[in-house]
């Protein structure tokens, strides 16, 4: 029986890029399809989608994390350091690292989009939005191969024969964004899904979202905000308006709060993890942000930042924003009434100061203590309403459409209860000063955002990774993009590390 070219691709990427010829020899595929029975219905169509799902799921687990948060000034080493943690916050990349390097699973996920793109066309009468998430989750993983390395090998073929033309060598950069961007164009002009339809999938709503963070990502604003305003006209999202519900967007503890969180309006799409589906430790939020003994801690300049534009004391509160209530409160058990909660509900959602020590601060926003990680299957939210609207303030702001800025920003804050921009008795911004007024936006996003995978990106694609992390982290524009995994390079003689990596 011919074995399944999705056996042998996954199987055969593996041995090209990760395994030493020892490696090699003690690999047996697990299970054979045979074509002549397989990709010929739109059932082994979505199946087959389904499998790239799963790859994603694997790829981006923790990576989403860690290439998207942990290098910026979000976070800060503990007193219990590891070293690819100490790495990655002290901007001290190691080519050695292969829990944020290592390219099995990120390429396992290519070629089942490569098969998906290939044996889908031959269905008949096959479903054109199967093969447009097929384009998209390709795209997905191809974006974040530039941002990540710049130039990686491009495969776009569903197999491979392994003799030495299988061994490629890196794609320059700008290739490897054309053929994400090439891929995004075709997902758009086959998916049709409803936006309600799924928010764990690629529907019309999040290509559009993940179509406005690559233009966002490019500085290409006039095109980005047609786009996000798109997302808007579609009607189908909207920002949560209380505590309660702004937390449970993320939380997923399974001893404090069973059965609650990981919903809400704002969700455009989610990774989705589920423990009896995906195993034990499905999902990686857990392990990264809320362990037993933390190899790092949220950064304090973070936490002063956030209560110095949100006192969360009365009387700090009071001097900033005289007549402005608080943004929440707590129901008192003794009293039956309800006590105000100053500050901003999101910092107080986010970080804990664990064991009430403001040193070992813990990001809280998705559990609020610990539980087990093998019970961990907390979704990972991709594109999320209120990140839309913030990219949207940045887009106008770059356009010279300060008000239209300031108003989207405003809208963020009402929905969370808190008070107007520059509404308290000392300026937030002046909204004049092009430069302070774009640090001001990231410094909004970064509060709604926090934890999310998105500031060391934000703090890249607007130039200001250096400004905020060089002196402190070493942070250089040589170092911005990431090193090749050291076995990458020892397995296939034709990849070239980066030049700050040599």
């Amino acid at each position: 029986m011919k074995k399944s070219k999705y056996i042998l691709s996954t199987l055969l990427v593996f041995i090209l890029l990760f395994s030493s010829c020892s490696e090699t020899l003690e690999l047996t595929p697990i299970s054979e399809v045979s074509d002549e029975v397989f990709w010929k219905t739109n059932d082994d169509a979505e199946l087959g989608i389904v499998s790239i799902y799963d790859a994603m799921q694997k790829t981006y687990r923790v990576k989403h994390f860690l290439w998207g948060d942990f290098r910026s000034d979000d976070y800060v080493i503990s007193d219990k350091p590891q070293p690819s943690f100490e790495s990655l916050i002290n901007n001290k990349l190691e080519a050695s690292q292969e829990n944020y390097l290592r390219w099995d699973n990120f390429y396992t996920m290519i070629f089942r989009a490569n098969l998906a793109i290939e044996k889908i066309p031959e269905i008949t009468s096959y479903n054109k939005n199967l093969l447009g998430e097929a384009y998209a989750l390709r795209a997905y993983a191809y974006f974040d191969a530039y941002r990540v390395w710049g130039g990686v090998p491009i495969f776009k073929e569903a197999t491979l024969t392994f003799d030495e033309t299988s061994f490629r060598a890196r794609a320059t950069a700008q290739e490897v964004l054309d053929l994400a961007l090439s891929d995004l164009a075709e997902a758009e002009k086959l998916i049709t899904t409803p936006s309600t339809q799924n928010a764990t999938r690629f529907t019309e709503g999040s290509l559009l979202a993940f179509k406005a963070k690559v233009l966002m990502f490019l500085k290409r604003y006039d095109e980005a905000n047609v786009v996000l305003q798109k997302i808007i006209d579609l009607g189908v999202y909207s920002l949560t308006t209380d505590r309660t519900a702004w937390g449970n967007l993320f939380l997923n503890d399974k001893v404090l709060f069973p059965g609650q969180g990981q919903e809400g309006p704002e969700i455009i799409m989610s990774l989705k993890f589920d423990v009896a589906e995906d195993g034990n430790r499905a999902s990686g939020v857990w392990e990264l942000h809320y362990p037993g003994v933390p190899a790092f801690w949220v950064s304090p300049e973070v936490r002063s930042k956030w209560i110095f534009r949100f006192p969360i004391d009365e009387g700090g509160w009071q001097a900033k924003y005289p007549g402005i209530t608080a943004p929440s409160s707590v129901l008192d058990e003794e009293t039956g009434l309800q006590v105000p909660v100053y500050g901003d509900y999101r910092f107080l959602e986010t970080i804990t100061e664990h064991n009430g020590s403001i040193e070992d601060l813990r990001v809280s926003k998705y559990s609020k203590g610990n539980y087990s990680p093998r019970e961990d299957d907390t979704n990972i939210i991709l594109f999320r309403y209120a990140d839309m609207l913030l990219y949207k303030a940045e887009a106008e702001h770059h356009l010279g459409n300060t008000d239209a800025a300031i108003k989207l920003l405003d809208e963020v804050r009402v929905a969370r209860g808190l008070p107007k921009v520059n509404s308290g008795v000392f300026a937030d911004v002046d909204v004049t000063d092009k430069d302070a007024m774009l640090n001001f936006i990231l410094d909004e996003r970064q509060f709604e955002l926090f934890a999310e995978g998105t500031r060391w990106w934000d703090l890249v694609r607007t130039d200001k990774a250096v400004e905020v992390l060089g002196p402190i982290n070493g942070q250089t524009e040589a170092t911005i993009t990431w090193p090749i995994y050291f076995l990458h390079l020892q397995n296939n003689t034709k990849l070239e590390q980066n030049e700050a990596y040599k």
